[in-house]
């Protein structure tokens, strides 16, 4: 392979769907010469299917929200019905997209597949979300529906009082919409899913991920059930304790009742199972049958809200790097750890080198 087609390989990493004329234009050649190499990179098996998919299949897809989120925290514990002096914060947010971003800090190529309105929010959400180096030429933009919003009231001591999540507009996300991106999901190493995305989204998902491994964030106690009849097709299924309840149909307190929830979903098809616990430890069940609890890293916190967003991007990263599921624990709870240190939504200190520089210095006490 020459330098010219290592160029395109890289340009066509970043943006699959890209035009040749694009091609033409960054590298100041001719659309003919483009097409040449292009021709060239089939014939040696690194560029296959439509939108110029690679062969690598390094890279991951990530399917869910794009929010901004509004933080308001009082200055009293007990919150009044009333204007309660406090602050208020607004930062990009959304399961989907943190974790596409988390990704895109540990280095991965990563592709966000969301929709959003043609309105300020919007907008800004999809260029803060560039910027940190996610692809989001899948991304649809909305005229007539406004961007999804999460706003949450917190008390003096951080505890969340009251929280609404304005997802609506991920209904509009249809499989019409979505079929453009049909290639991009069939041939990417991992396929993210957030339970924001409603019934319709995801059949289209498992539909069109075929042998893809799929991971999947249940978000909230209120959207698990959407995947109920889908956990056949689950590689990985990461959720809190609340929403393992919901779709177990029993409470899980103890650690046997855990590991019998485990087992009840291996016997559904789930090949791994990971409960986000309230102390941030990780109870991991696996089908091969592996079945630990893992502590969270003793690390300080700044906010919690958002690591668990980290720790799934942290698995994701972890599988496409080839790790067992024990060290791939172990990354994306370091991963949670240094996302908890940070007053940011997406720590933009997270990086393999810091995560790993955590986990050193953990083990060196």
């Amino acid at each position: 392979m020459n330098d010219r087609e290592k160029q395109i390989l890289k340009i066509l990493r970043r943006n699959p769907l890209i035009q040749q004329h694009e091609i033409a234009d960054i590298l100041a050649i001719s659309r003919s010469r483009v097409a040449a190499h292009i021709m060239d990179l089939m014939r040696k098996g690194l560029i296959k299917g439509k939108g110029y998919i690679l062969a690598e299949q390094d890279y991951c897809v990530v399917l869910g929200s794009v929010n901004m989120d509004i933080r308001g925290v009082a200055n009293i514990h007990y919150p009044q019905p009333a204007s309660n002096p406090g602050c208020i914060r607004c930062s990009p947010g959304g399961v989907g997209r943190n974790i596409a971003h988390n990704l895109a800090l540990l280095g991965r190529d990563c592709h966000l597949i969301s929709a959003v309105g043609n309105d300020f929010y919007g907008e800004n959400l999809l260029e803060q979300t560039r910027l940190a180096g996610v692809n989001i030429q899948s991304c649809v933009r909305l005229h007539g529906h406004s961007t999804a919003t999460y706003l949450a009231i917190d008390n003096d001591a951080g505890e969340t009082v009251v929280a609404i999540n304005d997802t609506h507009i991920m209904a509009q996300l249809t499989p019409e919409l979505l079929n453009p991106s049909r290639d991009l999901l069939s041939h990417s190493g991992v396929v993210v899913a957030d339970c924001n995305l409603d019934e319709a989204a995801l059949t289209w998902v498992f539909t069109h991920a075929r042998e893809v491994p799929v991971f999947v964030d249940t978000v909230s106690e209120f959207k698990a059930a959407r995947i109920r009849n889908w956990l056949a097709r689950i590689h990985t299924l990461k959720m809190a304790r609340q929403d393992a309840e919901l779709l177990y149909g029993a409470a899980i307190g103890s650690e046997q009742e855990m590991r019998a929830a485990g087992e009840w979903f291996h016997r559904q098809g789930t090949a791994r199972v990971c409960i986000y616990l309230d102390d941030h430890a990780v109870f991991c069940s696996e089908r091969s049958g592996l079945q630990l609890r893992l502590a969270a890293p003793p690390y300080p916190i700044q906010d919690p809200f958002g690591a668990d967003d980290a720790f799934m991007a942290g698995l994701v990263y972890s599988f496409l790097d080839g790790s067992d599921t024990r060290d791939s624990l172990v990354f994306a709870q370091a991963c949670a750890a240094l996302t908890r240190a940070s007053a940011s939504m997406n720590n933009p200190n997270l990086s393999v080198d810091n995560v790993l520089e955590l986990l050193q210095s953990d083990a060196s006490k």
